[in-house]
């Protein structure tokens, strides 16, 4: 009984071992529970949406970046274009300069060759107009000398020559230094009264009309015996009717009708008067 006793208080002991146990299992499948309870939310199923974000996400980034090569190609090609058509238009200006510099060399060719045409000309006007002074000069009276001309300086007729030369080519400043030259060089040669004359023309022609009045006048009033006086005369008039004082115009026509009735001036004068 005894022996029973002790069985069964050991077999008491076992079954209380086994609870014991068994409580220890418990406990370590609660523990283990707990642990994957810790690794649960990992192994959750994935939600479809999250996988199609990166796969959306690539897509545009791969159409933004298409859209970027489209613009940059578009901009190239743009560029290609202008390119080119500024190409175009530089060739086409180049020739129309290269063309514009022919026509330029061709043209100052050809005026070249005019200006030494004319050069040519006007140095053999100045040579026959030289041998016809000469042949003025050096002849016998000439109807615009009041004397014999041999009264005259070799040297004052140089200078006197070379300013009518000067007036006949238009240089009407030299021309008029050339003639008060001679003024000072022969003042009361056979020629001063010429010279002074060739001064009021070359005043004319210069537009200086007031200077060319008071040169005129000067001639009327120290020359009396002047072939030139008529002519004078008539300048005088032209130049007042010109500048539309016509009352004072005619008062020197009448004079020229009146002092040089059979004078070529009286005629143009009397034209003038019948306007």
């Amino acid at each position: 009984m005894a022996y029973k006793g002790k069985s069964g208080e050991i077999k008491g002991d076992q079954g209380v071992s086994r609870d014991i146990r068994g409580h220890q299992g418990i406990s370590g499948n609660i523990k283990e529970n707990q642990e994957k309870s810790r690794f649960l939310p990992l192994m959750t199923p994935i939600n479809p949406l999250y996988t199609l974000i990166p796969v959306i996400f690539l897509c545009s980034l791969g159409c933004f970046n298409r859209t970027r090569f489209n613009n940059f190609n578009w901009q190239l090609d743009s560029l290609k274009y202008y390119t080119a058509k500024s190409d175009s238009i530089l060739q086409q200006q180049s020739k129309e300069m290269a063309q514009l510099r022919t026509d330029f060399y061709t043209k100052s060719e050809e005026l070249a060759e005019k200006i030494e045409m004319l050069n040519t000309r006007l140095s053999e006007s100045e040579s026959q107009l030289t041998q016809i002074n000469e042949k003025l000069f050096r002849g016998k009276k000439t109807v615009s000398d009041s004397e014999d001309v041999s009264a005259v300086s070799p040297e004052a007729r140089i200078i006197y020559e070379s300013a009518y030369l000067n007036y006949v080519k238009g240089n009407y400043n030299d021309a008029i230094n050339g003639f008060k030259s001679y003024l000072k060089v022969a003042p009361d040669s056979p020629l001063s009264d010429n010279a002074l004359y060739w001064i009021g023309e070359c005043y004319y022609s210069l537009g200086k009309r007031q200077d060319a009045v008071d040169t005129f006048n000067e001639l009327l009033t120290k020359y009396p015996q002047s072939n030139k006086r008529s002519t004078a005369l008539f300048k005088i008039g032209i130049i007042y009717e010109e500048a539309k004082e016509l009352k004072t115009a005619r008062t020197y026509f009448e004079r020229i009708l009146k002092e040089y009735p059979n004078s070529p001036e009286a005629a143009l004068a009397k034209e003038r008067l019948n306007k």
